[in-house]
């Protein structure tokens, strides 16, 4: 380990000021292992992009997210970003945000001192990325109804005190009574797909919101993405359809399919948003690809 540089970036806000607290406490723990350790705190959005640069510039090897899914979007938009070569750099991940959910693809631990412990005990694997433009994601790319309700959530029209998943569901519900469905034109490995969607899920990992499972076979590491589509249906089919996701159980819907690509073209009649990791990502038209081992992770042994 003491070979490593490791440089921890926390969201001091993130988790209700938790983050803070636990990059403190895995700071401790790195110093105490022997490590060549330094901790940057953000103040404001682009702060954890920044900061990773920096620290890269500085042959940093390791950098641990501390936070929600922003503040591990940025810092992998980070890496991917720098001029050092990527190969070299692993990136972990102390969770400390509302859905943290390239935690739960990766199965890292969610308690701290378990957190902390993984990450000192690590070993590292490669994951794919997805890619739209110059930015990268690590989980969902959104389009549709998903994007309505990501604006909803970061808004932050919902209940204070309903977070991750139940957050997204309270959304959800508000915005299905107000949603209009988007002419898009769909090209992929399986062809052309014309018309109304209500949603386009374009899946690296098989969950998003915390634990709706909107494309429960992707996988991180097979060079593809996993693609839910959603055809209109009935508001009742819907509201019965949203709590399936949680389990996967939506597939089985007739206005549900799921396709698989290393690549898709997006066009829409009206420019649309999409989002990924909990963050805007693009507009239409767009081209989201996959970026087969992109990205170095630091897991558990």
């Amino acid at each position: 380990m003491p070979e490593d540089s490791w440089t921890v970036i926390a969201n001091p806000v993130a988790g209700r000021g938790n983050a803070a607290k636990r990059a403190n406490l895995l700071m401790k723990a790195l110093i105490d292992s022997g490590a060549e350790a330094t901790l940057s705190m953000t103040g404001g959005r682009g702060d954890a992009e920044r900061l990773t640069k920096e620290a890269l510039d500085a042959d940093a090897t390791r950098v641990v997210a501390c936070g929600g899914d922003g503040t591990v979007h940025e810092v992998v938009n980070g890496i991917m970003a720098s001029t050092k070569k990527v190969g070299a750099v692993a990136m972990g991940i102390l969770s400390a945000g509302r859905c943290n959910d390239l935690c739960y693809a990766l199965g890292l631990p969610r308690k701290p001192d378990a957190g902390i412990q993984g990450l000192l005990n690590s070993q590292v694997r490669s994951i794919d990325l997805g890619r739209v433009g110059d930015r990268y994601f690590s989980t969902i790319a959104t389009l549709g109804f998903d994007s309505e309700v990501s604006e909803y959530v970061a808004s932050g029209r919902h209940p204070s005190f309903l977070r991750g998943a139940t957050a997204y569901l309270y959304a959800a519900v508000v915005t299905l009574f107000q949603f209009r469905h988007p002419q898009l034109t769909l090209r992929g490995d399986f062809g052309d797909f014309n018309g109304p969607f209500f949603l386009v899920a374009t899946g690296n990992t098989d969950r998003y919101g915390g634990r709706m499972r909107i494309a429960p076979a992707a996988s991180l590491d097979d060079g593809e993405l996993d693609i839910c589509l959603v055809r209109p249906a009935s508001k009742l089919d819907i509201l019965r359809m949203l709590p399936r996701t949680f389990n996967g159980g939506h597939v089985g819907h007739p206005a549900v399919s799921m396709e698989r690509t290393r690549r898709l073209e997006i066009e829409s009649e009206q420019t649309l948003w999409l989002w990924a990791d909990g963050e805007r990502l693009g507009q239409t038209p767009a081209t989201i690809e996959v970026v087969p081992g992109a990205l170095r992770v630091m897991v558990p042994r």
